[in-house]
């Protein structure tokens, strides 16, 4: 499901003047934006940007910085100019003045995984456009960012099995992604030593039927492409034991403590199920703007398989 967001900005026009030099006048931007209600990242918070405007021409006519952006900003437009206008939200700074192709392929960097406290870095682009009468134009925004939902689902469990998840993180965690072109990975280096995680207690908490309440995690755009060919079901989805194409594809990891009577997790270790996340089986992509929803059912006494994606190692035998 794609998330959209949506600001108006509304400019106080400047007269058309053919014959005498126009007058420069205020122009109120203004940010409209739901109220966020959530533990999670304010999804719906603008709260810095960086505005960059250029004329027909190309040319940056005007870059402004402001700090808090929802109450609005001011610029100096002129009726019937044809503008491009730039949005970038959320990141934190003032950018440095920039052409049209320097910012179309600059990158956003995090320093840490879960660094937007002061709302998820955000974009967006209007090209073209001639402010008229109304006063008003709608900028879409859109998050760099991805939101992941996890849901455990317990009831293919056989009875008197104790599974708690501890942790949930992603893996291949990427550290920057490019503002207004599609990204993705491109070597390790691009990604953080240990991704983006929380404790997983939503996991625990029963939402009826066996399962959970949902987890949601989020990361920045990924988009590694279809690296995988008949693919018939989830199982399959992994890479050979020396296959390195993996390594940049992002995934999703649980970690729990396992018991059934005749198996526990030794102290301090975890039972570990991993997938990798994607818009279909054989594909890797992960799309800025677009939640992911997966439900995750072991099944039996959910240690039936041992591979990459149910990591075994810390189950003993009691």
């Amino acid at each position: 499901m794609r998330l959209r967001y949506l600001f108006l900005i509304w400019f106080l026009l400047l007269p058309a003047a053919c014959h005498k030099t126009p007058q420069a006048e205020e122009v109120f931007i203004r940010f409209e934006t739901a109220a966020a209600k959530s533990a999670n990242p304010p999804e719906e918070l603008v709260g810095d940007v960086n505005l960059f405007i250029f004329n027909c021409s190309g040319v940056l006519q005007e870059h402004l910085y402001a700090k808090d952006a929802g109450k609005g900003v001011k610029v100096t437009l002129f009726r019937e100019e044809p503008y491009t206008v730039y949005a970038c939200v959320n990141l934190g700074y003032r950018m440095q003045e920039c052409t049209m192709e320097q910012l179309e392929g600059m990158r956003f960097y995090l320093t840490y995984p879960d660094e937007f406290s002061r709302g998820i870095p955000m974009t967006g682009v209007a090209r073209e456009v001639t402010v008229g009468e109304d006063s008003e134009l709608c900028l879409e925004l859109e998050r760099c960012m991805a939101k992941v939902e996890i849901r455990l689902d317990r009831s293919g469990l056989y009875s008197g099995i104790d599974l708690e998840v501890k942790r949930i993180e992603v893996g291949a965690c990427p550290r920057s992604a490019f503002l207004f072109a599609q990204s993705k990975v491109r070597s390790s280096d691009d990604l953080f030593a240990e991704g983006y995680y929380k404790d997983g207690s939503a996991l625990n908490t029963g939402a009826g039927n066996g399962l959970s309440k949902p987890e949601v995690l989020y990361l920045l755009e990924n988009c590694q492409g279809n690296l995988l060919e008949d693919v018939t079901g989830p199982e399959d989805k992994v890479f050979p034991a020396l296959d390195k194409t993996g390594e940049l594809c992002s995934w999703v990891e649980i970690w729990a403590t396992y018991y059934s009577g005749r198996y526990n997790t030794r102290p301090g270790e975890y039972l570990k199920y991993r997938f990798y996340l994607g818009e279909d089986l054989c594909n890797f992509d992960v799309r800025r703007n677009v939640c992911y929803s997966f439900t995750v059912r072991p099944e039996g006494n959910g240690l039936n398989e041992s591979s990459w994606r149910v990591d075994r190692s810390a189950i003993e035998a009691i």
